[in-house]
């Protein structure tokens, strides 16, 4: 599976795609259209798949004055043919809270669970966060704090998280300049139960 924005990305009829390969990568089918929403902007698609092989696509999305970013998931139970109406996947450290809408995403699965991990931005605190789905992306009904450094930023540190699961644990591995200086950091986050972390620093 491939994902893709369309362009111009201030469009709101330019969407996001996904294209698949059933041969290896040698050639790839018609695109098929992801996001089913006519009024707002996206960007940054990401995928995943689920235990059968079907996609789970995050991608970010604003108002049409580039406002109130959010992370949302939509998943295809055919292989990719098409997809359910998104959910909302961020927004967890507050009510208030948008999202880094500078920063990709990355969103990981193991069996039912799946984890959108996104920079936040809670009033400019620019830390880690997962959106937790337990019902294999359906809906996303908790969120975790992955990265607790509390880095306040006013621009944009154009960079995000990628995570992996192994076994019962979520690894996030992320940059963060908490400590006055660019570092990479990891967060191990365990899922039974799910509860928040810290990172600790991979560099420096």
């Amino acid at each position: 599976y491939v994902v893709f924005k369309q362009t111009p990305e201030v469009d709101t009829a330019s969407h996001i795609y996904i294209t698949r390969s059933l041969n290896g990568g040698i050639s790839f089918s018609v695109p098929v259209r992801v996001d089913g929403i006519t009024d707002t902007i996206t960007r940054f698609p990401t995928v995943t798949t689920d235990a059968a092989g079907n996609p789970i696509v995050a991608y970010m999305r604003f108002n049409i004055s580039f406002g109130n970013a959010q992370w949302a998931v939509a998943k295809s139970t055919d292989f990719g043919n098409s997809f359910s109406s998104s959910v909302l996947a961020s927004r967890w450290s507050s009510a208030t809270s948008t999202v880094c809408d500078c920063c990709p995403g990355s969103i990981a699965t193991s069996g039912n669970t799946v984890a959108m991990l996104y920079r936040d931005n809670n009033s400019n605190i620019r830390d880690m966060w997962a959106g937790i789905s337990s019902d294999g992306g359906s809906s996303f009904t908790q969120g975790l704090a992955i990265d607790q450094g509390n880095w306040m930023l006013m621009a944009c540190p154009g960079s995000g998280p990628d995570g992996v699961f192994v076994s019962d644990t979520l690894y996030t591995v992320y940059m963060s300049e908490t400590t006055g200086t660019s570092l990479v950091w990891i967060s191990k986050t365990p899922m039974l139960p799910p509860a928040s972390s810290v990172g600790i620093t991979l560099t420096g």
